[in-house]
């Protein structure tokens, strides 16, 4: 959508007695309203497709706002076919949705079957996060690691040069598409998760993807016996658990503790939505090339998730996320000022300014999701992450509607993005370091300062 929805460069036209008079860029000549707009043909979106310019300018980025509300919706909806269906189908139904979704965006006649068809990907995108194939194969020391397998920026910097070479939204999405066929292929390739299998009783099938993994990294197999004690042990502990107390998204509330941390993580996440997807949407904002631009909004991610990986291992959680938030609040407020008071600056280093913001709250925000699992109790972990994770998608759905608004006001879109970090930098102090501690697994009806205590010298220890 940072490209679908950017607006090309246009001219007003406008007959007075029997001539053309023309301006450029705006949506009226001396006072009358453009008869024509025309759009220059090198650039092709959904803009100049069906005129979102001028009083129809609100579409574009409202179809942006469709989009994430379905993120929002997908959050909640697709956690509980996650844990229903499983992880595997879950994360390929998805797969099928965002293919499905694209090539009918393909022979979208107006917008309003295109926001349609956004708000779907949407969905889509947002089973990517519920259903953790992934993060659920990887021992807890080294998940923080994933991070340095970057995936995403590197397929959104490659999107980008696509982008730079079709000049089409059309094309855009057909290539989705035919990635998404692609992409279908993994279904004989890759296993469930055998922690869910176990977790749902199908020991049988988890011995079975257990083996398989085994073969396929030509590793011997493992002895099961003592692991189908060990699970038929853990089965029965967790029905007793199940049959005593059932948890709900209300237990986030129960404790003056968990309330805090929940509350907290919320609007860090919140925060963080906005920032992130205000830069990266919002990249016509940067002086310069466009495609340039919309390459190294992408692109400037990897090495984040590197510096994250390398501060969060010296520092912990707590002091990583603090310090980069920080610093994107200042280096967002330092464009925001310099937009809004129009001082005298050259564009590359606004765009550098930028990027740095960019950079600082996609390495926070990468550790703050680590942070946020490790805080929640097992007992609402998931419950948790689904509850932020949706209150973030808030944050998402305002950023392309400031973008709109910082068209008027200039420097509107990082001076809000530059004090919601400063914020997010003082909330950041109030939660606990998390790092070379237990999970907590159960949650903490009465817990003193001593107790509090004991727990960080048992924790240092360990």
């Amino acid at each position: 959508m940072a490209y679908s929805a950017s607006v090309p460069k246009f001219t007003c036209v406008v007959f007075q007695n029997g001539t053309n008079v023309t301006s450029s860029d705006t949506c009226n000549v001396n006072g009358t309203v453009c008869d024509i707009i025309e759009f220059d043909t090198s650039m092709r979106t959904i803009v100049s497709e069906w005129g979102l310019v001028c009083d129809r300018r609100w579409i574009s980025q409202t179809i942006t706002t469709i989009q994430m509300s379905g993120m929002l919706v997908g959050g909640i909806f697709w956690g509980h076919v996650c844990d229903g269906i499983g992880r595997k189908p879950t994360f390929f139904l998805n797969v099928l949705a965002l293919g499905m979704a694209n090539l009918i965006s393909y022979f979208s006649v107006n917008w309003q079957m295109f926001a349609s068809m956004r708000f779907i990907i949407g969905l889509g995108c947002a089973g990517f996060t519920t259903s953790p194939l992934m993060f659920e194969y990887i021992q807890n020391r080294w998940r923080v690691f994933l991070l340095l397998i970057p995936s995403f920026d590197l397929w959104a910097s490659v999107m980008a040069a696509f982008c730079y070479w079709s000049r089409d939204w059309k094309m855009l999405n057909i290539s989705i598409a035919v990635a998404s066929g692609l992409a279908m292929f993994g279904w004989f390739y890759f296993v469930e998760s055998f922690r869910w299998l176990v977790s749902n009783g199908k020991v049988h099938l988890a011995q079975e993807t257990i083996r398989k993994v085994a073969r396929v990294n030509r590793r011997p197999e493992p002895n099961l016996t003592k692991l189908s004690v060990v699970i038929e042990k853990e089965q029965k502990e967790a029905e007793l658990t199940k049959s005593l107390r059932v948890y709900s998204a209300l237990d986030l509330f129960r404790t003056r503790q968990i309330r805090k941390t929940t509350l907290l993580f919320a609007f860090i996440w919140l925060f963080s939505a906005y920032s992130y997807y205000g830069i990266a949407l919002g990249v016509q904002e940067l002086s310069g090339d466009f495609f340039l631009n919309l390459f190294l909004v992408n692109v400037i991610d990897i090495p984040g998730n590197y510096v994250a990986v390398l501060f969060n291992t010296w520092g912990g959680r707590k002091w990583t996320c603090t310090g980069f938030y920080a610093l994107g609040g200042v280096f967002a407020l330092l464009v925001g000022i310099f937009k809004f008071l129009n001082l005298s600056i050259s564009g590359t280093a606004l765009d550098a300014l930028a990027l740095s913001a960019k950079l600082c709250v996609s390495a926070a925000w990468n550790i703050n999701t680590l942070w946020s699992q490790e805080s929640f109790p097992t007992v609402v972990r998931f419950i948790g992450g689904g509850f932020i994770s949706s209150v973030s998608r808030v944050g998402s759905m305002v950023a392309p509607q400031i973008i709109t608004l910082s068209r008027d006001i200039k420097g509107l879109l990082y001076l809000v993005c530059g004090i919601v970090c400063l914020l997010s930098t003082g909330m950041c102090v109030f939660l606990d370091e998390t790092k070379n501690r237990d999970l907590p697994d159960m949650i903490q009806r009465h817990q003193t300062r001593s107790d509090t205590r004991k727990n960080m010298k048992h924790a240092q220890k360990y």
